[in-house]
């Protein structure tokens, strides 16, 4: 497991302290780490899908969250076994939170 930088791609605007922020990470690992502390004081919902790099060796991005961290998880094309080739992979990660008060927009 290996904990990534994202990066921050867009930022929308709701009503209240909630906001969806897309963040673009490059897998390192079969099981990555996003700590989006400085974005978020809580993460209510999060999607991940590869929008590049697909091959055999990685197929399958699965996403999870915990307070402020997600965790992306990479699968080959079984759907079971943990990828592990990550050339060119590119993850795009949706999340929905509050937004943490130090964080901006």
């Amino acid at each position: 497991m290996g904990a990534v930088v994202p990066t921050l791609v867009k930022a929308t605007e709701l009503a209240g302290d909630y906001r969806i922020k897309v963040f673009t990470m490059i897998p390192a690992a079969a099981s990555d780490t996003l700590d989006l502390s400085s974005h978020f004081s809580e993460i209510v919902g999060c999607v991940g899908v590869i929008t590049a790099g697909v091959a055999a060796a990685c197929t399958l991005a699965q996403v999870s969250y915990s307070t402020t961290t997600v965790t992306v998880k990479t699968l080959k094309a079984d759907g079971v076994t943990a990828a592990d080739t990550w050339t060119s992979v590119v993850v795009e990660v949706w999340v929905l939170g509050k937004l943490n008060a130090n964080a901006g927009s």
